[in-house]
């Protein structure tokens, strides 16, 4: 499966927790289904979106193979629309839905429907085509179950061992081990909380469950009108830097004790 964009710019999100109720709104897909996410949020989805409800409870145990796209019927139509095309998706902490901005908008197209397609596609082969590993989120929510991974490149998804249908909608949380230091997660967290670009080495886990070190760069990106819509991160593998550093300072240290101890040095 090539790497794809999960959700694109001008699709809305709305996420349900595992209790089924509606857990946040976007502000896109408010619009798109007019309604306030004040209203829905915290509530039963079953009670405000009663045949989206029932097709997440058809389509649960399909989802573990990765995204589905379908169109059902609005919660509230109106004279201009009677349904909307969405995809469904799991996440860490129960499922994600995205409002597709165009009915068009599907699942691996083979052809190209329109130039804003054929640019989509060019990007996705760009990224996939880097050597170190790219991995696109939303910007927001950014408590869990976000930030919610919207496209990870082949160099991500052969640096941790994990499938694509794996990581989309997931959390870069997901990389996290007990090792990893919280510090750093925190520092990281700060930066992100005041929409600044950030640069940092921290231990990942892959999906075997052994680690790597990684040297992360994390940037907000904007869209025209200045709203931050999405975090991209890029990963370098600096796992053998790391330890040969480690063993430089293991062999400096040992020599300094020695030197205490008026070891004779060879």
């Amino acid at each position: 499966m090539r790497p794809y964009f999960l959700l694109e710019p001008g699709d809305g999100l709305l996420l349900c927790a595992p209790d089924g109720s509606i857990s946040h709104v976007d502000r896109t897909a408010a619009v798109r289904l007019g309604i306030k996410a004040e209203h829905w949020c915290g509530q039963p989805l079953k009670q405000c979106w009663p045949a989206l409800a029932e097709l997440i409870i058809q389509e649960r145990d399909r989802l573990e193979a990765g995204p589905r796209d379908h169109v059902v019927a609005l919660a509230q139509p109106t004279q201009f629309e009677l349904a909307t095309r969405i995809r469904l998706f799991r996440t860490d902490a129960g499922f994600g839905v995205g409002i597709l901005r165009r009915r068009s908008q599907r699942l691996h197209d083979a052809d190209p429907e329109a130039p804003e397609d054929t640019y989509r596609l060019l990007l996705e082969a760009v990224l996939d085509t880097a050597q170190d590993a790219v991995l696109v989120t939303l910007a927001e929510p950014l408590n869990a179950p976000g930030p919610l991974i919207v496209f990870a490149n082949q160099s991500l998804l052969d640096q941790t061992g994990y499938a694509l249908n794996e990581v989309l909608g997931r959390s870069p949380r997901l990389f996290q081990g007990p090792d990893t230091c919280r510090e750093t997660t925190g520092r990281l967290r700060r930066a992100m909380d005041q929409w600044e670009p950030s640069r940092m080495q921290v231990l990942n886990y892959r999906r075997d469950g052994s680690t790597c070190w990684i040297d992360l760069k994390v940037a907000p990106l904007a869209d025209p009108n200045g709203w931050h819509t999405h975090w991209v991160s890029v990963q370098r593998d600096v796992s053998d830097r790391v330890a040969h550093e480690q063993r430089l300072a293991q062999e400096a240290l040992a020599l300094a004790e020695r030197l205490h101890a008026g070891a004779p040095i060879a």
